[in-house]
């Protein structure tokens, strides 16, 4: 085992917010990284989060995109996060067999005297197969889930701890963090087409301009994502990937069974083994773009140690 102990200060001030945080982490681990292995972290904080003017130019460029997540006004939180991880594969550098799965949570607590409600439990799960395949390919099959429980009628989501899908690591062949939650489809469909039907884009909102523009998602609390990969072998630290990933995101829990919508795309990348990792680097192809949400049809993506 091993145990840490992190004091965290952060203070930006910026045209568009402004932000205080000071925390407290502890954290233990096992130092054996497989099979099996598993840590936990606490964490113990007071942040202070006000909004400023942000041009739309910026918020379609994606600046300061993850900051401006976090929820407005005061909050002395607890964070608990446990993981867990079982590695049976036969190489993590370059694995050609075997199983990997992985589960992930965090209980998040606001303290009565915070300005935001949140007291909730978010758990992730992840499950990899890696099936062999003659002249050293290999078939990787892979699933992602995760669900956030509210446990109090009061309690929301903070923005920085729903879920995302789209890009490099979650759905390739759509805007980083992009997806819409498929239960507001509808309802920004309509929003954007009103603004549509103006003939000055002075008359629209930001957000629905943002919508256009496939540079804004409100996040949600449930996602599925699924995947398949075939690497074929080029040379000694060289791949090729083909691969075809779908998944979706929903504002608010549900039955994965009840009337369920994929978003999807397929693609081809290059799989480089290096020092420090594994580097991918891909062309995603949306099979059917959203053209009211300014979805592309394709574009490149770069990850390092994809699975």
């Amino acid at each position: 085992m091993r145990g840490g102990i992190d004091l965290i200060h952060q203070r930006a001030v910026r045209p568009s917010y402004q932000l205080t945080k000071y925390s407290g982490q502890a954290s233990v681990d096992t130092a054996r990284r497989r099979p099996f292995s598993a840590g936990l972290v606490y964490e113990l904080g007071y942040q202070v989060f006000a909004k400023g003017d942000q041009t739309t130019e910026d918020a379609i460029a994606g600046i300061e995109k993850n900051t401006r997540r976090l929820p407005e006004g005061e909050m002395i939180f607890g964070s608990l996060r446990p993981t867990v991880s079982l590695d049976l594969r036969d190489d993590a550098a370059r694995p050609r067999s075997g199983f990997f799965a992985q589960l992930s949570g965090d209980y998040v607590r606001a303290f009565a005297i915070s300005d935001i409600p949140a007291d909730l439990i978010k758990i992730q799960g992840l499950v990899a197969g890696y099936l062999p395949l003659p002249g050293l390919s290999s078939l990787v099959l892979s699933a992602r889930a995760g669900r956030i429980t509210q446990l109090t009628s009061k309690s929301t989501t903070p923005g920085d701890r729903r879920f995302y899908l789209g890009g490099a690591t979650s759905l390739r062949g759509f805007h980083e963090d992009a997806v819409q939650p498929q239960d507001l489809v509808d309802q920004l469909h309509r929003e954007v087409a009103n603004c549509q039907s103006f003939l000055s884009a002075v008359a629209c909102s930001q957000e629905a301009v943002l919508l256009q523009a496939g540079a804004v998602s409100s996040g949600g609390d449930q996602f599925l994502s699924i995947g398949a990969e075939l690497r074929v072998p080029l040379a000694q630290s060289l791949e090729l990937a083909l691969f075809y990933d779908a998944g979706n995101l929903w504002s608010v829990p549900r039955s994965f069974f009840n009337d369920l919508v994929l978003r999807d795309a397929i693609g081809f990348g290059l799989r480089w083994l290096t020092p420090i990792g594994r580097l991918a680097i891909d062309i995603g192809i949306n099979l059917n773009p959203d053209q009211l949400f300014g979805e592309p049809k394709l574009g490149p993506y770069f990850s390092i140690d994809p699975l």
